[in-house]
């Protein structure tokens, strides 16, 4: 019997999970624009440190369009925050060495090669493109 109340116990967790998700749009949606917002601030420290002009890299303008569609639902929970720098950590050593075109480059690709990575952990400024 206890073994049966726990497996409900969990089914009715994960169920909750979804249900909050629903309940929450407005919360989200502010969460997911003050990331978008953090995330060009960073980004614009690295590019300072490193001695460019944030205005030079046009990748960030698409970070001051409108915010894209909400994600799907997901039945289970994802901790959003690992997910994101795993992400940029592989993105960063992929460039190493390397640094992205301000002209073409992704806003991930200049948060991962200026923010992220062994070069930036001591707050260190990588060096800004020949």
């Amino acid at each position: 019997m206890h073994h049966r109340l726990k497996a409900l116990e969990r089914r009715l967790a994960r169920l909750a999970a979804i249900v909050r998700g629903w309940s929450e749009p407005a919360k989200r949606r502010h969460d997911r624009l003050l990331a978008r917002k953090v995330m060009h601030e960073l980004t614009c420290e690295g590019l300072r440190r490193a001695g460019i002009d944030p205005a030079e890299a046009v990748a960030l303008r698409r970070l001051d369009e409108p915010e894209p569609p909400p994600p799907r639902v997901r039945l289970r929970p994802i901790d959003a925050r690992e997910v994101l720098i795993a992400k940029m950590e592989r993105l960063a050593e992929r460039m190493r060495g390397h640094p992205p075109d301000l002209a073409t480059a992704s806003p991930a690709m200049l948060f991962a090669y200026y923010c992220i990575g062994p070069e930036n952990q001591d707050g260190g400024a990588r060096e800004a493109p020949a």
